[in-house]
């Protein structure tokens, strides 16, 4: 995992107040850190060693020397935290060339950060669940449904069949069907919807692995979760529209559609079938 630092920063507004203790001791004195013991850490942030052990798992890290690890890497590759969540305050931009640098820049900044967040141990324990996987159920509304909708058509073309219904009561409704074999992939920004959190409850009580694409520090879907792919605390839930969110929740779309060609063999083979398929019905339309 890369950004240590920036994983910390957004991650504090969603710590217990021991938790916080420790990342805001990490944050403020990361090149004194890494030289400490989980004992003497906890000792100068004035914790305790399991308010330390909590805080790995919050993040998902193995344990401490695997947090202490990448704030190291990170300490003598002098990176920089990024800041967030990232605001748009469009009533400081004057025209449509200053709206499209502010955004431009700071979509390229929340995607880097997501780097921070995406957990690699987590991204390959879901690749796994997904080739494994006799059902996977796609669960999603809003903004976030644009997300899903778009994984649900990447499987597709890689001959892994997928479901994705539109309307939210059918997901719960199918979240029941699920079973020990099959994988629930919720996408929820906030992690707080309602029906998003129905559709985990019944994929969990079904026996099936429920992964999360949510926003990283903690929430109620990613505590329903076996597998948590985090995306940055981009933008407040409540604002004008998705936007960074939208587009962080893509990314992982395409980190996941990336690794599953590189691990199954027939997938260059099912991605030309699909293609030359959908050619020739769209050509045989056009000469009729």
């Amino acid at each position: 995992m890369e950004g240590c630092l920036t994983l910390l920063k957004q991650s504090l507004s969603y710590l217990s107040p021991s938790e916080r203790k420790v990342a805001q001791y990490l944050l403020e004195n990361p090149d004194q850190a890494v030289l400490h013991s989980i004992t003497a850490l906890a000792q100068k942030c004035g914790g305790s060693t399991a308010a330390v052990v909590r805080l790995c798992k919050r993040l998902k890290f193995d344990g401490y020397s695997d947090l202490k690890l990448a704030l190291a890497k990170e300490v003598y590759g002098k990176s920089t935290p990024s800041e967030g969540p990232y605001i748009f305050d469009l009533s400081k931009t004057d025209g449509t060339g200053s709206i499209a640098s502010m955004m431009v820049d700071t979509v390229c900044e929340s995607i880097t950060s997501l780097k921070s967040v995406l957990a690699a141990k987590q991204l390959d324990l879901a690749i796994q669940a997904l080739s494994h996987s006799e059902k996977i159920l796609l669960a999603g509304i809003g903004a976030s449904a644009l997300a899903a909708m778009d994984l649900y058509q990447k499987l597709g073309r890689l001959g892994i069949y997928s479901s994705f219904p539109s309307e939210p009561d059918l997901q719960i409704v199918n979240a029941c069907a699920l079973d020990a074999k099959s994988t629930c992939l919720v996408f929820s920004y906030s992690g707080e919807t309602k029906t998003m959190r129905q559709v985990a409850q019944q994929a969990k009580k079904a026996g099936s692995t429920v992964i999360a694409i949510t926003r990283v520090g903690g929430n109620s879907l990613s505590k329903l979760a076996d597998i948590v792919l985090a995306v940055p605390d981009s933008e407040a839930l409540y604002r004008q529209g998705a936007t960074l969110s939208r587009l962080n929740q893509l990314v992982v779309v395409d980190i996941l559609y990336s690794s599953l060609i590189v691990n199954r063999s027939n997938a260059d083979r099912f991605i030309t079938t699909t293609w030359k398929a959908v050619s020739e019905a769209n050509n045989s339309g056009k000469k009729s």
